[in-house]
């Protein structure tokens, strides 16, 4: 049976962050106005032999921060990265989590790799002869999101969406659903990834790293950058928030999801399935592509990507495709692989937070054959509806679109739902 979908609106009361180049939202919001890049040498495991042993580490994160009340013994990399930007989005949205109803609690997560660190460390003990199963205990994909379950003492559903980059947008879409199919008041959503050998000698065999800096859109560009990290964000609804007085960061208004069905790797030239899943986006939204005021791109510095997603631009917004305020934050942080659409989606609401355009950094020659408006510092503004892009291998594509609050933490419906999406 399809659910009956309500009135009520999915709103963003609280965001935590981890990543290369902030440990806190408050410190994200700084970081990307300065223009921080996260790229280092990896220091967590032996990177010789590598295309680039640089990557964006999330080096200055201290792990005994979620320590403090939990058994931390055997905890996977995952789990740690998640637990610190949990604290974060609990804190930030003053909610008490086991004084929602049970039943009514959901987590939902995305990530491409979950416990990899721990993985691999038990495949090289059992290579030398060292077999401890106890080791795995925190292995599997779905551990940070039981981790949070308990925490919260939620009994609604508990899922990890695991389609390359768009994994976490996918639980930002589903997390919406939930809300508007009347099926959750609060939705811990978000996603994660940790860097570890596995991830970076799969890409370095691609040969889509760079061996230098990435600099997404610039006609320089030769490949991306591997980072690490951690977004998670409360998504509840807005009559649950304003019961407890809580003020909204944003609000979720729609959401496209496109597969190409063309290549295990390579992006479709066409840009079709971007294109569908944009408009898809701002269609549920109940909005026009001139409404839309930043688009925060996959943008993942490699040549093929970074071509069909320009191209995809002018495909949904006309001559504004080459206008409209664009922004990569893998410039910055890296490619966070399951975590990069839940990184976009905190990064627009700590940009409208700070009032500016993330830059892209490193971008200093626009493509004169696929142009797109960024800049490598920071732009003054205040964006309100902002389209996160996730494009994945396998051609999954996914965009999110958020409308983000004003000062007074409204994010009033300004736009009537279009009828075919029955809202």
């Amino acid at each position: 049976m399809i659910p009956r979908m309500r009135s009520r609106e999915a709103v963003v009361t609280g965001a935590g962050v981890v990543n290369a180049i902030a440990n806190d939202f408050e410190s994200f919001v700084e970081a990307m106005r300065a223009g921080r890049c996260g790229q280092r040498t990896i220091v967590g495991f032996d990177a010789s032999g590598l295309r680039n042993p640089r990557a964006c580490e999330a080096a200055e994160f201290d792990p005994r921060s979620v320590y403090v009340r939990r058994d931390g013994r055997r905890m996977d990399r995952s789990s740690e990265l998640v637990l610190a930007a949990f604290d974060q989005a609990v804190a930030m949205a003053g909610i008490a989590l086991r004084d929602v109803a049970p039943a009514r609690g959901a987590v939902l997560m995305g990530s491409t790799l979950g416990g990899a660190v721990t993985g691999f460390r038990y495949y090289c003990a059992v290579r030398q002869g060292r077999r401890r199963p106890s080791q795995l205990r925190d292995h599997s994909m779905h551990a940070p999101g039981y981790r949070m379950c308990i925490e919260a003492g939620f009994l609604g559903s508990n899922l990890v969406f695991s389609t390359a980059c768009t994994s976490s947008n996918l639980a930002l879409a589903a997390a919406r659903d939930l809300v508007r199919a009347d099926k959750a008041d609060v939705v811990i959503a978000g996603g994660f990834d940790p860097l570890s050998p596995i991830s970076c000698s799969g890409f370095s065999v691609m040969r889509n790293v760079t061996p230098g800096i990435c600099r997404p859109f610039d006609r320089r560009r030769d490949g991306l950058v591997l980072g690490e990290g951690s977004a998670v964000m409360i998504v509840e609804a807005d009559d649950f928030a304003a019961r407890r007085g809580a003020r909204p960061l944003a609000t979720i208004r729609g959401y496209g999801i496109v597969s190409d069905a063309r290549s295990m790797t390579a992006p479709d030239p066409t840009a079709a399935g971007p294109v569908a899943c944009m408009r898809q986006a701002i269609e549920m939204a109940g909005l026009a592509p001139d409404d839309v005021d930043l688009v925060c791109a996959h943008g993942t510095g490699t040549l093929l990507n970074d071509r069909t997603e320009a191209k995809a631009l002018r495909g949904v917004f006309g001559p504004r495709g080459t206008e409209i305020p664009c922004a990569s934050i893998k410039s910055m942080l890296g490619h966070t692989l399951g975590a990069a659409g839940a990184m976009n989606a905190v990064a627009a609401i700590a940009a409208g937070r700070g009032g500016y355009i993330p830059p892209t950094i490193h971008f200093e020659e626009p493509d004169p054959r696929d142009p797109v408006s960024c800049f490598s510092e920071a732009r003054p503004a205040t964006p309100r509806h902002v389209l996160s892009n996730t494009l994945g291998f396998g051609g999954s594509n996914c965009s999110v679109l958020m409308e983000l609050a004003d000062e007074s933490g409204g994010c009033g419906r300004t736009h009537p739902f279009p009828r075919e999406f029955g809202l």
